[in-house]
């Protein structure tokens, strides 16, 4: 296993790192071997049936929440790329950019779930699309997790791993993170192996943050944008339901119900923007690539010249371009001026 810095042992492996709060979704961006280990693992983490039992292939971006020991967890799992090998680019982006928007602003591991009992001399091509989406930062974010079902030979199956070639090449990629997961004994011991997981995870955090990147910041503040409208849109019937609230109950049972009442809107609010943001071709992910095919000065600019229409974006660009190395660090205040001053603009651009 890889040699981390020493640090206090926390009370149990259900305490949280000091960056994350008791409402803190834990989530997990899933990729794997193949459907079948990302569904189980999937199901054993949560206790709960997280597809249909007539699911085999994932060809889509699915996100399961659930609450494990009173801790929320969030699992977004990405169309499983060997059982999809002709899965058209565009869909295939569409669906990660789906996944990027239901896992913002950022996962605190990304799991990539192997068979243990059948690990391919191509392991490491699995990790490929990975990096190829994300960018190599991602690769310290990542835990390998070693999917078996029964307790068998567990020992001698951890040693076979262990001395597989491709396998010790995928690890050592990833900075050695990585752990066996027995759905077995999952069952059997009271979520055991989803206690060690999260314990992993939490270290993982400790040692290197929430992943994130420019694609992640900017697609949270076009949910953000797209939240207010949604709530916006509610308002009449949120004020209703409220006032048939505090009709129906008073003192503690109103505080109750009206807390359950927002977190179901927050909820909701929240899932329908990350939908519309991920589902349409939207400027945020736009600006992303723009971004790294004309160089960050070039984008500033572009960006300054958004407000006075496409003209203005081209002549911004031009000038930028030749004030590429003193603005690139301008490119961050220069979106965030706009998202507050344009978000209609920012949204109809869509």
């Amino acid at each position: 296993m890889a040699t981390v810095k020493e640090k206090p042992r926390r009370r149990d492996s259900l305490d949280r790192p000091p960056n994350m709060s008791s409402e803190t979704s834990l989530r997990m961006l899933i990729f794997g071997s193949s459907s079948h280990v990302q569904i189980s693992t999937s199901q054993s983490i949560l206790g709960q049936d997280v597809f249909s039992r007539f699911k085999v292939n994932i060809s889509a971006t699915k996100k399961s929440s659930g609450v494990f020991q009173e801790r929320k967890t969030t699992l977004i799992n990405t169309p499983n790329l060997q059982d999809n090998r002709g899965l058209p680019d565009r869909v295939l982006q569409k669906e990660l950019r789906k996944a990027v928007c239901c896992s913002c602003p950022g996962p605190h591991a990304v799991l990539l779930i192997l068979d243990a009992l059948h690990l391919t001399a191509d392991a490491t091509d699995i990790l490929k699309p990975v990096v190829h989406y994300f960018g190599e930062h991602v690769l310290k974010h990542i835990l390998i997790v070693l999917y078996h079902k029964k307790n068998l030979r567990a020992l001698s199956i951890e040693d076979e791993v262990k001395r597989n070639k491709s396998f010790s090449e995928l690890a050592e990629k990833c900075g050695n993170n990585y752990l066996f997961f027995n759905e077995e004994i999952n069952q059997t011991h009271e979520g055991s192996q989803t206690q060690a997981l999260f314990t992993k995870i939490d270290e993982m955090v400790l040692e290197h943050g929430v992943y994130s990147n420019l694609e992640f910041k900017d697609a949270e503040k076009r949910i953000h944008i797209e939240e207010r409208f949604i709530r916006k849109s509610r308002e009449k019937e949120i004020r209703q339901t409220m006032e048939m609230l505090e009709k129906k109950h008073s003192g503690e049972a109103l505080a109750r119900e009206m807390k359950n009442y927002e977190d179901k809107i927050q909820m909701e609010c929240r899932e329908k923007a990350e939908l519309a943001v991920a589902d349409k071709i939207g400027f945020t992910l736009r600006v992303v690539d723009y971004a790294v095919a004309v160089g960050k000065g070039a984008f500033v600019g572009a960006l300054l010249g958004f407000a006075v229409g496409n003209e203005g974006m081209a002549i911004g660009a031009a000038i930028g371009a030749g004030l590429g190395g003193v603005l690139g660090g301008a490119v961050n205040a220069a979106w965030s001026y706009i998202s507050s001053s344009f978000p209609d603009a920012l949204r109809d651009s869509t």
